[in-house]
């Protein structure tokens, strides 16, 4: 009997979201692991598809779609987690080649191990390109850049054009049927600070309001909080939480471009997480984990889950809420 409880407990030590051990293994049959819960994002055609691509390449290329929560390993930066994860597995492969990984809709990591690729430049540039949630699309922009040829797709091109043609006429007048009857949702509400797909764009200096009245926000909670500067338990948070807003702060009082814009908007959410964890220690209560703010309104604070989330006239993809919108979106009544 203690032997067994010994194999159970060995079981859910190494089977944890930041164990990259079920990546490893997936590797065994194929260089490209989906997790699960992630076929939204990759749906399993495209994983064939990349997989075919892939497969026989010289060097290996291994590439692995994972759930953002795979991030919470406690540290502050989620480039230090996305790093560690990839290393770690790296480490457990124990090969060279050029490793590509997808942490939900939150990072994309690249790494090459004694391989003479410029992974991290290519990477950045596709993910300019891109949206988070158009993982399919980075990862082959990534391959294209990489001079991986693409899956040979059986029928010959003229077939294909005559294929496109018939569509066109037989398709265009119930496309554009469907046009004109469509409702009138209004455009996508995901507009994040990066270059986006025609129905998420915004302006910079929308971004910047935005940004502002968010510091500004922050610095209200801050006024308004019920914590202590000279507790044992808290004044380190506090102080935490006071550096964050003066350094966002700084940034927004300025013209930030959408890269510093990116920190204002961690610099923030780390700051309400030092808060929120002052809060708990007051209360009694343990401290939160670190996660992103809440999608729906940063205001709400830090998340508890991430949902599959689709927007209006946008792409479904994975978003990060608070416990409030969870119930919200799920149809709880508390």
């Amino acid at each position: 009997m203690r032997l067994l409880a010994a194999l159970l407990l060995l079981t859910s030590t190494v089977t944890g979201p930041n164990d990259p051990t079920p990546v490893v293994d997936g590797w065994k049959t194929s260089p490209v692991y989906v997790e699960p819960t992630q076929r939204s994002l990759v749906p399993d055609e495209a994983a064939e598809k990349l997989a075919d691509r892939v497969k026989d390449h010289e060097p290996a290329i291994r590439i692995a779609v994972v759930p953002a929560e795979a991030l919470n390993d406690g540290r502050r930066d989620r480039t230090d987690s996305a790093r560690a994860y990839v290393d770690s597995a790296v480490d457990k492969q124990g090969a060279d080649g050029i490793y590509l990984v997808v942490f939900g809709g939150a990072v994309t990591w690249g790494s090459a191990v004694g391989v003479d690729a410029p992974i991290a430049d290519i990477l950045a540039d596709e993910l300019r390109k891109h949206s988070r949630s158009d993982a399919v699309g980075t990862l082959n922009g990534v391959l294209d850049q990489l001079d991986v040829p693409k899956a040979s797709s059986g029928p010959p091109a003229w077939l294909w054009l005559v294929a496109v043609l018939l569509v066109l006429l037989v398709g265009g007048w119930f496309g554009l049927r469907w046009w004109r009857s469509r409702p009138d949702e209004g455009p996508a509400l995901y507009r994040p600070s990066y270059d986006v797909l025609p129905d998420e764009a915004d302006t910079l200096v929308e971004r910047r309001a935005l940004a502002r009245e968010d510091v500004t926000r922050f610095g209200e909670e801050l006024d308004t909080a019920d914590v202590r500067l000279d507790g044992v338990d808290t004044a380190a948070d506090v102080q935490a939480a006071m550096d964050a807003y003066a350094d966002a702060g700084r940034v927004v009082d300025g013209e930030p471009d959408d890269e510093q814009l990116r920190g204002v908007r961690a610099t923030v959410g780390y700051g309400r997480w030092r808060l929120a964890s002052a809060q708990a220690r007051i209360a009694g209560k343990p401290a939160p984990k670190w996660r992103a703010l809440c999608f729906f309104n940063p205001a709400h604070g830090t998340s508890v889950t991430d949902w599959t989330y689709t927007p209006p006239g946008g792409r479904r993809r994975e978003v990060p809420v608070c416990a409030a919108c969870q119930d919200r979106l799920s149809g709880v009544t508390r």
